[in-house]
């Protein structure tokens, strides 16, 4: 059935794909969600907001466009690195399904943008492994997890995600360190220099302190429908990674590169904590490496058809959750 009919990557499936993202994102276009205000500081978020707020259908078709890129983005790394099979387009159905698995979620968003740049930086994670000499690399991971935070400050932490790569690859180059922590710093020199010039240093500085000294504080209510996805979600992922795990014996680098992948699933739990009204958002954070255990998972099945029913279970709640259910109990 349909596990076998994404196993190919041709134009047919990505068009599927899109289709489908279409029928999840429908109600986004409908009644388009207004962006989430942002919750400083994040200079760069807050700059994305005044430009699209006024026009949630735009901010929308911006989100819907970055989050299909994400997902043709995500499928190609995973497909070049041999995480899932190779030439397969099923982790990008099961990545988009799982990225629009809430009404909420369907627009512009922190955490949606903060994630276009986390697939950059396990791009260049992933690459230097094999060339650990190449320092722009590693200086791009520092960097562009500085740019993320200024979308989504919690993701500062996961400088300590790069970090840890290092010495899952074994690699004690102390110029790779210093290459890294340089490209974190970079970014937020020049925004050093922008607030002292414009005598503002002192005030924003003091929001950082300020930010991560409430922890566990969630301002929004969980909505009934949040709970029951996203349960439905977390099944499907210890489901995934329980078979996963037991799966057939892999090479040495595909385990230490799949590990890589398995560690943002801690850091999206450890950030959490500092989510605050952006919580219902956080979860992608997670949803590539679901997206890859999954994938694999079900490819490596050899009797498909309960895991088809199950998956399509989940689809139908998704889009009827975001089509009719939701704004039915809350609007």
């Amino acid at each position: 059935m349909f596990i076998k009919f994404f196993k190919s990557s041709f134009f047919i499936q990505y068009f599927v794909i899109g289709i489908t993202g279409l029928f999840l994102w429908l109600s986004a276009f409908l009644t388009p969600t207004g962006m989430p205000a942002p919750e400083e500081p994040v200079p760069l978020y807050s700059l994305a907001f005044n430009l699209f707020c006024s026009s949630p259908l735009l901010a929308s078709a911006i989100g819907f466009c970055l989050v299909l890129a994400e997902t043709y983005w995500l499928t190609r790394i995973l497909s070049h690195h041999e995480l899932v099979l190779k030439n397969s387009s099923l982790s990008a159905l099961v990545f988009l399904v799982m990225m629009s698995f809430l009404p909420g979620q369907l627009t512009l968003n922190p955490i949606n943008i903060a994630l276009g740049f986390m697939i950059l930086i396990l791009h260049h994670l992933l690459i230097s492994y094999n060339k650990p000499e190449h320092l722009d690399r590693i200086f791009g991971a520092g960097f562009f997890t500085a740019i993320a935070s200024m979308f989504y400050l919690p993701f500062i932490l996961w400088f300590i995600f790069v970090i840890i790569s290092f010495l899952i690859f074994r690699a004690g180059n102390w110029r790779a360190w210093m290459a890294a922590i340089i490209g974190l710093i970079t970014p937020y020199l020049y925004l050093t220099a922008w607030y002292f010039w414009h005598d503002a240093l002192i005030v924003n500085a003091l929001k950082y302190p300020f930010f991560f000294s409430h922890i566990m504080v969630f301002p929004n209510p969980f909505h009934t429908d949040f709970y029951i996805l996203c349960g439905f979600t977390v099944m499907l992922a210890l489901w995934g990674i329980f078979l996963f795990r037991g799966g057939p014996e892999k090479t040495v680098e595909i385990r230490v590169k799949t590990n890589i992948l398995l560690w943002t699933l801690v850091f999206t739990l450890l950030s959490f904590v500092f989510s605050r009204s952006m919580a219902i958002f956080h979860p992608a954070l997670a949803m590539p490496a679901l997206a890859m255990v999954i994938t694999s998972t079900l490819i490596g099945l050899k009797k498909t058809r309960v895991a088809e029913m199950i998956l399509m279970v989940y689809f139908l709640s998704v889009l009827l959750n975001n089509l009719f259910i939701h704004n039915m109990m809350y609007n």
